[in-house]
């Protein structure tokens, strides 16, 4: 994150704010860090760091605030703090903020001036002087976990001590973006660390570190530390909206080993129940006239690939079709609309017998109707379970997305508009509102003209919420029905 030399003054007035509002008792760190970071500009989080560091001072009469602030600033790792941390630390006697600024100078992207101010004020400290130096030798047992936890370069799978995984992420992307990515990480029980592009790499990556970056960071990192494993960097784009948050945390957790790895239900049950697991995969129960609407195609076509066999509705009064289904021809659908090429529609068959699978982080489609998921080191193919590289790969993510196709335009899969959302598990897999259990088609029922005091009265926990926009997509179901 690059610093600004003039932050606004809302920005100091906002930091300030909600440090001196907060109740550090009952209010975690992720969710106050999420309160400053929800609706920042990518230049107002770069200088985030260096105004949380100025604030700092005035907090100084309020030592549990202070004190809540500098633990924020250590698991953020915003070292371009430290200096101001030092000074009050040293001002105050307070140890418990010079072993905060002695963290923060773990970081090497902290100037050298700071580093020996910081040094000069933990003396003979050997819990202050792990912190900021790989080269101290820890004595006692406790020194040694610390120094695990500080260092997690030295781990091994082995280690005796806790193993909380350590996610570092690259400071060239923007701010706002990795600001945003590291609350998740830290609500999933990640230690996050920032990795300045222009300072030296620290000793930070051992068999419980992930790397996420861009190519050249993966180059200078694989210099320093050539025997890294590479599966344990990914060079992926910071995430900026919910979906690509979740199939990133989830491809974190695929290449991490043994039990310490993040915890995806404290982020919240869209990650945890990941959309390939088996029983949400093939969840869901549409007629079909939906699943076509949702696969952005036509009825009789889909009641065509029933009567062929490679699709296998089940028979009630009515076909009925599954999340599975709906995906497998969506895909083939996408992919037509991004080639030029006729793409074959074994693409359908190989989805419609794909279960699923819980350790799936991410799934692809090739042209020529290869289905490949990636558990966090590379594409199989998920009939031959061989491993496939140098294929231009579709990644299914996007088929979700909406799309252009034939005249027409798909709506989001999984999230239609802001308030309308798909779960295959919630209410058969139709589109509801999110955060209720009403289905947009049920709202659409109530009143076609949408008023508001009409569905407010058939939903009267609905008063003063936004729905309008998940009224408007019951309506598109109701005519494709």
């Amino acid at each position: 994150m690059a610093t600004i030399e003039q932050p606004s003054p809302a920005l100091y007035s906002a930091v300030l704010h909600i440090l001196g509002n907060t109740d550090s008792r009952s209010r975690s760190m992720s969710t106050t860090m999420s309160d400053l970071v929800e609706h920042l500009t990518a230049e107002q989080a770069a200088c985030l760091p260096q105004v949380f560091g100025k604030v700092l001072p005035l907090l100084r009469r309020d030592p549990e605030r202070l004190q809540f602030a500098a633990n924020l600033a250590v698991s953020f790792d915003f070292y371009e703090a430290a200096a101001e941390m030092a000074e009050i630390a040293l001002d105050q006697d307070d140890r418990d903020l010079r072993l905060a600024a002695a963290m923060l100078c773990g970081n090497p992207a902290v100037d050298a001036p700071v580093r020996r101010r910081v040094a000069e004020a933990v003396a003979d400290d050997p819990y202050g002087r792990i912190r900021m130096d790989p080269s101290t030798v820890p004595g006692t047992e406790d020194e040694q976990l610390l120094y695990s936890q500080c260092w997690p370069g030295v781990r091994t799978e082995s280690s005796s001590f806790p193993q909380t995984p350590v996610a570092v992420l690259d400071g060239g992307f923007p701010a706002d973006d990795v600001l945003r990515f590291a609350v998740h990480l830290d609500k999933a029980g990640a230690s996050v660390r920032r990795l300045s592009p222009g300072a030296e790499v620290p000793h930070w990556f051992g068999t419980q570190t992930v790397l996420v970056c861009q190519p050249p960071t993966r180059s200078r990192v694989l210099s320093r530390y050539p025997g890294f494993p590479e599966r344990q960097i990914l060079v992926e784009p910071m995430p900026t909206e919910g979906r690509e948050t979740d199939r990133l945390l989830r491809q974190i957790n695929g290449v991490l080993s043994g039990p310490h790895r993040l915890d995806l239900a404290a982020v919240g049950s869209e990650v945890e129940h990941a959309v390939w697991a088996p029983d949400v995969f093939t969840a869901g129960v549409y007629p079909t006239k939906e699943a076509a609407f949702l696969a952005g195609t036509k009825p009789s076509w889909l009641n065509r690939l029933g009567t062929k066999g490679i699709l296998r509705p089940r028979q009630a009064r009515v076909l009925l079709w599954t999340f599975r289904d709906v995906v497998a021809v969506r895909t083939w659908v996408y992919l037509n609309s991004e080639s030029n090429r006729r793409v074959s529609s074994k693409v359908i068959g190989s989805l419609a017998r794909f279960a699923g699978d819980a350790k799936a982080v991410r799934l692809g489609a090739t042209s020529t109707g290869k289905v490949l998921v990636n558990k966090g080191d590379g594409w199989d193919d998920v009939e031959s379970g061989q491993r496939v590289m140098g294929l231009h790969i579709t990644d299914i993510d996007e088929v979700f997305r909406p799309f252009d196709f034939g005249g027409g335009t798909t709506l989001g899969l999984l999230q239609a508009s802001d308030n309308t959302k798909l779960h295959p598990t919630v209410l058969n897999g139709t589109y509801h509102l999110d955060g209720h259990r009403i289905s947009a088609k049920a709202l659409a029922s109530v009143d076609t003209r949408c008023r508001r005091e009409v569905i407010e009265k058939a939903y009267p926990e609905l008063e003063g919420k936004s729905f309008e926009d998940t009224v408007s997509v019951g309506m598109q179901l109701l005519s494709a029905a």
